[in-house]
């Protein structure tokens, strides 16, 4: 988990305000310091942390494609740079619409300009567009990305299992809310080499630097 996937978690809580139970799938701790833990930002609620195998941050072990949760059982579920890990993908996304609860809140994220890496291993990557399709089944949708249209490096979905009016006004405050807690930007020596390099032979080779900042949120068939 980066610090972006983590500004939109805390982000979609202040705006939704998803209800409990909360159910991460992929919630083992693999990175040094507290980014990837997300209980904090859950403090005093009822949390459960899912994963492949067992481990620092897992309390049950479970399979995104075959969840042994009953339906209708988490208020907010997250699947945070998970998807790409799941070979039957479709019957994850099957999976986080049948566990979520009505009224409840799914935030599915993943990387797609970003190095292969295995867990166990890493199989897919996926436009805005298909991210927004795999949640379809939520009766309502906000999806996007981050960076370049053409080459993002994270896109992300919410869906919410209620018709929500105002979608529209609930994107626009995800996406400030989440800009208010991402202050990560780019290394000054990475800027200088985006500002030198694409003079001298184009922006496109430095997308990922010139469009860092750049967050894009849709709402779904509106």
């Amino acid at each position: 988990m980066d610090a972006l996937t983590r500004a939109l978690v805390e982000a979609a809580v202040a705006v939704f305000e998803p209800p409990d139970p909360v159910v991460e799938i992929g919630s083992l701790q693999v990175q040094e310091g507290a980014v990837g833990n997300l209980r904090p930002v859950f403090a005093g609620r009822q949390f459960i942390g899912c994963d492949m195998q067992p481990g620092p941050g897992v309390d049950r072990v479970e399979r995104l494609e075959a969840l042994t949760f009953p339906d209708g059982f988490a208020g907010t579920l997250l699947c945070l740079n998970v998807l790409e890990h799941a070979w039957e993908f479709w019957k994850g996304a099957e999976e986080i619409l049948r566990v979520t609860r009505p009224g409840g809140l799914a935030l599915v994220t993943a990387p797609f300009e970003f190095h292969i890496h295995a867990y166990p291993d890493d199989y897919f990557r996926f436009t805005p567009r298909a991210m927004a399709r795999l949640l379809a089944g939520f009766p309502s949708v906000i999806y996007g990305w981050q960076g370049h249209a053409k080459t993002p490096r994270l896109v992300f979905a919410a869906g919410i299992k209620e018709d929500r009016p105002y979608l529209p006004s609930l994107a626009a405050a995800w996406k400030r809310e989440t800009l208010a807690r991402w202050t990560e930007r780019p290394a000054a020596l990475d800027r200088f080499r985006a500002a030198v390099g694409g003079a001298l032979f184009g922006h496109r080779g430095f997308r990922h630097v010139r469009h860092w900042r750049d967050l894009t949120f849709e709402v779904a068939g509106r």
